[in-house]
């Protein structure tokens, strides 16, 4: 588990994919899973980190000449044995080349960032999202954060991979409007093997977050499955998913196509490269979503989901 006070490495503005309208995102560093095709992979620690981006780098070597443990040769090459995470090199950095990745904010910081967005976001439908890394890892300063903005009218969205403690969990859930659920490989041991972790409880959690949201006694859920080829998109793994959706009770879904950008963050991270995966094309994301269609399974795009946990125009 993470500590009550989490490590956010971003805050992001007017997004339009991450629930209704116009949103900003809070991302929380530390994530129990290790997807294979992560897109931020700069979240998967709970503590802070140095990266270094190459393709900002002036070559101006103030970061060797100011390590104070000489952890650094040559500029941006980083001995992580020797450093201390001092951050000093970033510090000195002048192009953003050396980057550090989570910091420590109090809720009242977040919400002072924001609130210039807040008409905005009330007028759009919109609102914020919680996501990450893992939001659920430190429920209380969610919920906080949650119960701050409630006060000023604005309606928030947790994403979450669902691996999560349902009872440390039940504070933010009275506070949210929505929850975007993250499915992926319904296998519990392709989910191990590509995601680093069984899935058993992520269903139960679903199951648990559906009916609940059903008898009203919670927010809506919202299932978003991204599609990785090879990964994701197999039949056998589709037609799981969407037969245990209908069971649960909820028939729709978000479909949300791979994107690339968790690669270059290896690098800057010094993390092995991921797998080789390509973008979906359109006729990829056709077919899924005609094979959800065929299974009782209806397909949004992301951004369409509904506070309300019910499909749009339905």
């Amino acid at each position: 588990m993470g500590s009550p006070e989490p490590l956010i490495f971003s805050l992001q503005h007017f997004c339009v994919h991450d629930g209704p309208g116009i949103r900003s995102l809070v991302f929380f560093k530390g994530c129990p899973l290790r997807c294979a095709w992560c897109q931020n992979v700069e979240s998967w620690k709970a503590d802070a980190e140095i990266a270094f981006k190459p393709h900002l780098c002036i070559g101006c070597e103030r970061c060797v000449e100011r390590c104070p443990r000489h952890a650094i040769a040559t500029s941006g090459h980083r001995d992580a044995e020797r450093c201390g995470s001092c951050f000093t090199c970033v510090e000195a950095c002048p192009s953003g080349a050396m980057t550090r990745f989570g910091v420590k904010r109090t809720p009242e910081e977040i919400i002072a960032e924001l609130r210039p967005e807040f008409p905005l976001l009330r007028d759009s439908g919109g609102g914020v999202t919680l996501t990450g890394g893992e939001p659920t890892l430190f429920p209380e300063f969610a919920a906080s954060l949650t119960r701050l903005l409630r006060s000023e009218g604005i309606q928030v969205a947790l994403e979450t991979c669902g691996l999560f403690a349902l009872e440390r969990l039940r504070p933010l859930l009275t506070e949210l409007q929505l929850v975007l659920f993250d499915i992926k490989v319904f296998d519990g041991e392709q989910h191990r093997l590509l995601c680093g972790s069984g899935n058993a409880v992520i269903k139960e959690n679903l199951r648990f977050l559906a009916e609940a949201g059903t008898r009203g006694k919670g927010p809506p859920v919202w299932p978003r499955l991204p599609l990785v080829p090879g990964m994701t998109d197999g039949h056998a793994n589709i037609k799981s998913w969407a037969g245990f959706l209908r069971d649960i009770g909820v028939p729709f879904l978000t479909v949300v196509p791979y994107h690339p950008m968790g690669v270059n963050k290896r690098g800057w991270l010094g993390l092995p490269a991921g797998p080789g995966l390509h973008v979906p094309g359109d006729r990829e994301i056709e077919a899924i979503d005609q094979l959800f269609f065929t299974e009782g399974i209806r397909v949004f795009q992301p951004g369409e989901e509904d506070f309300q946990g019910n499909p749009i125009g339905v």
